[in-house]
């Protein structure tokens, strides 16, 4: 990973700085408003460990999906980031 993808990711409103709950409803619709034209979803990991604990998850995914101009939400209540524990048969192996 190079510094510049790296802090692309990091920094605060950095060029991939999409998904962050500390980004303002403006941010979060300047970056994710285009999406409103395309029917799409969000799904998100309810127990993703790389989330801060102090993050009110279920308002972010709502804060998100108005960003997108009303997307579809989904929310994987015990799911970690990997969805390795989603909580049903594992259909792959």
């Amino acid at each position: 990973m190079t510094a510049y993808r790296y802090h692309s990711f990091c920094a605060y409103n950095g060029d991939d700085d999409l998904f962050s709950s500390d980004l303002s409803e403006d941010q979060l619709r300047q970056r994710l408003g285009h999406m409103s034209r395309t029917p799409c979803q969000i799904i998100f990991s309810m127990a993703d460990e790389h989330e801060s604990e102090y993050v009110d998850k279920k308002a972010l995914v709502e804060r998100l999906c108005r960003a997108m101009g009303g997307a579809e939400k989904v929310e994987i209540e015990w799911g970690n980031h990997a969805l390795s524990n989603r909580g049903w048969d594992d259909l792959w192996s």
